[in-house]
This record gives C-alpha cells, structure tokens and sequence, in this order.
C-alpha cells in the first residue's frame, strides 16, 4: 500500500487530528468535572450533557469533537448502516448509545487503527490514542480514556478520563494498573476507513495491485454486508461508486483460505462466507461476455462443474461431468440463473486443502442468503464486473463488522 501521509485534519483548523484529540481531552481535564451524570435527552446533533459533570465516555465524546469528530452522530448512523455489529442496541437511542463503552467499541473497531494492548514502547503510545480497559471482575472493558501527552511517576503515559464516584475529570496513571482490553487510533488520512480494515488483515496491497473489492458483513453471524470500491489515485486510495448491499453466507462468515495469515476456520458446508484476502478467478456465464466487461471471462456450459467432493483429484476446480466420473460437483449452468453472471473467488487455492472449502463465487442474488457465496443483484454485479481492471490486479477483502 501506498505510504500513509500525516494525520488529517477533520475540523481543517491547521492541527493534525491526533493532537486535536489530545488537546480536548486536556480541556476535559482543565474543566474537572465531577464524576457522574443522570440520563439526558440531548441534542442532535452535537448534544452533550452539562460541562459540570460527565461519565469516562463523555472525556472521549468531548476530545474527539475538538477533532471535528461527533461521536453521537457517527455512531448513530453506523448503526443504521449495520445493526448486525451493534447486537447489545435493540433500539437506536442518540441520547445514550454513544455515551455507553461497550456500545462505541464496535464503532472504533470497525473505523479507527487497532493498536497494540501491551506494547512497553513508549513511542508506540501516541497522545491522543483512545483506550479501553477492564476495572471491574466481569471480564470485557467497562472504562475509556485518552492516552496524555504527560508521562506518570511509572513512566507509563497517563490517561485522561473520569474514573468513578467522587473524582473529576484528571490526568491519572492508570496503565500500569489496570488491565487495557482495546486501543485505537484515528486513521491516518481520509482511506483510514481501508487502513484499519487492512490492518486487521495482516496483509497490505502490493504495488502493483490498484483495486480493492471490500465486502463488510453486518457482524459475523450476519447474512448481510455491504461492497465497497477502492482505487488508487495518485499515491492515495479512494473510494469508487456507491456502496452496494450484499448477501451472504446464512451462517455469516469465518476466516477462510487466501493471501492474509490468519488461522483458517471455513469448512465444507458450514454455511459461512470466506473472510480474508482472496484473488479474483474468471468470470463466467452462459452467454457471452457481457459488454464493457474487460475482465477475463468463460462461456459455461450443461456439462460444466465446479467439484466440492473432497475424495476427488478435482476437488475445488472447474472440470466436466466427464472428468469428474460421479464425484459431487455444483452445476454452472443453473436452472435457477443464479450463475447466469458470476465471478470466481481464489479460496483454498494455493494449495487446495481438503475440506477447507470450496465453489465460492460472487453470483447473482435471489434475495436470501447463499450457501457461502457473496451475491448481488444483477445491475450491481454488472457494474462491478465493468469496473475491474486486470491491469490493476484486484483482489477481494471480507470482514465481519
């Protein structure tokens, strides 16, 4: 991928949006408010509660709109786009959802850097980072701070944040104490979106790649998802299109086979769309290459199969009913039309792994979810399969959430 530049700059006030954050963060603690705050209807946008008082998630929601960054709305609107990443909110409620810790973690998952939890480097913890922890004996993280600019008499950096009951809003040397679950950091540039996405991949683009294919699942249990195009753009990745729905596996997804490192977990028949980095196969159909699609391409036929028998030699290849003497094979020329437009995604390819799955493809929707596949409708397929350039070797990137 192409090098990362400096920070943005959200609120375009000439400061660099991780020293914002500090910034804001040190103006929570300047105000030193009380802990604790009654439930308040607020505003939309922008609400906030009186600047007398205020829980550990307000010290976060003040410092990050010192960015141009309005947590309330953000999250607000990332749970309509994917209510499947927010199962604890049965109802959307502005007032509160982004006052709640476990209810923006998926937010900062899903949109800024995840860092190292328990990295010793100093210079590995930016000022300005956002910090999850754990206080109390169920496990998960019920507390939130910004990472300061000042370091503590451990020599650890001290977190800005509103502890509990009977202090303010402070600077207070915690991390060397208390057990940090999450970190994160604002992306980088305006692709921070991809980047955090990549990040959790292990895996970054080579030059010569200069299309991406990003399908998020709703959550990972999630039949529903959405596309995303990337180009490249000078030295920058960008956005390509609108965003498109998607369906996928009924079972949701799990990690599969391909060009990430992550342990695979996508078996035969478990209903679970492949998530990973995956190399992009022909497309195919029963009729000619549809026009303005560069993309290669290959007729299918009554006696065509692609095998998902583990016993066989051809197993998770394209390859005839002759060929295949009775092994267990998908037909690609349906009945039902399904694959009347598809595209093939390189899983468990390179090598081939028995029973690690098999016959993902991207294909035509019929309005529910596949078997393990990734399909749209038809106009939208369209488009995505005129967009691909093979110049610009593309690959696809699935992730829950």
């Amino acid at each position: 991928m192409a090098a990362c530049p400096a920070f943005g700059d959200a609120d375009r006030d000439g400061w660099p949006d991780q020293v914002d954050i500090v910034r804001g963060g040190k103006k929570t603690a300047l105000d030193a408010a009380p802990y604790g705050s009654p439930y308040r209807s607020l505003v939309y946008p922008g609400g906030d509660v009186p600047r007398g008082e205020g829980v550990c998630t307000d010290v976060v929601i003040r410092a990050l709109r010192n960015a141009g960054f309005d947590l309330q709305k953000l999250v607000r609107e990332d749970i309509a786009r994917a209510p499947g990443a927010y199962p604890m909110v049965s109802r959307a409620n502005p007032n509160i959802d982004h006052r709640r810790v476990r209810t923006i973690l998926p937010w900062f998952r899903r949109h800024w850097l995840a860092r190292a939890t328990d990295s010793a480097r100093l210079d590995d913890w930016l000022p300005g980072d956002v910090v999850f922890l754990d206080t109390l004996a169920r496990p998960g993280p019920d507390h939130i701070g910004i990472v300061s600019d000042r370091l503590g008499p451990s020599g650890r950096p001290l977190l800005i944040n509103s502890w509990t009951d009977g202090y303010v809003t402070s600077e207070m040397d915690l991390l060397p104490s208390v057990p940090v679950t999450h970190r994160f950091r604002v992306p980088p540039t305006d692709d921070g979106e991809l980047v955090a996405v990549l990040s959790r991949m292990d895996w970054q683009p080579p030059e010569s790649t200069r299309q991406l294919l990003v399908v998020r699942a709703a959550g990972a249990g999630s039949s529903r998802g959405e596309l995303q195009r990337w180009h490249v753009r000078g030295d920058r990745w960008h956005r390509a299109g609108e965003v498109l729905a998607v369906d996928l596996g009924v079972r949701g997804v799990a990690w599969g086979r391909g060009l990430h490192r992550r342990t695979a977990e996508k078996r035969d028949g478990d209903g679970k769309t492949p998530m990973g980095v995956f190399r992009l196969g022909t497309a195919f159909g029963r009729g000619h290459r549809p026009v303005g699609v560069r993309w290669s391409w290959r007729v299918s036929g009554e006696a065509d199969r692609w095998v998902d028998d583990p016993s066989s030699p051809y197993y998770n290849r394209w390859a005839t009913s002759t060929e295949i003497a009775g092994a267990h094979a998908e037909v690609l020329a349906r009945s039902d039309g399904l694959y009347d437009l598809a595209l093939v995604v390189e899983h468990n390819s390179d090598p081939v792994v028995a029973g690690a799955g098999s016959a993902i493809f991207v294909h035509l929707s019929d309005g529910s979810a596949t078997a393990g596949c990734i399909a749209f409708g038809r106009s939208e397929l369209l488009t995505v399969l005129r967009w691909l350039d093979p110049a610009a070797a593309p690959v696809l990137v699935v992730v829950d959430g």
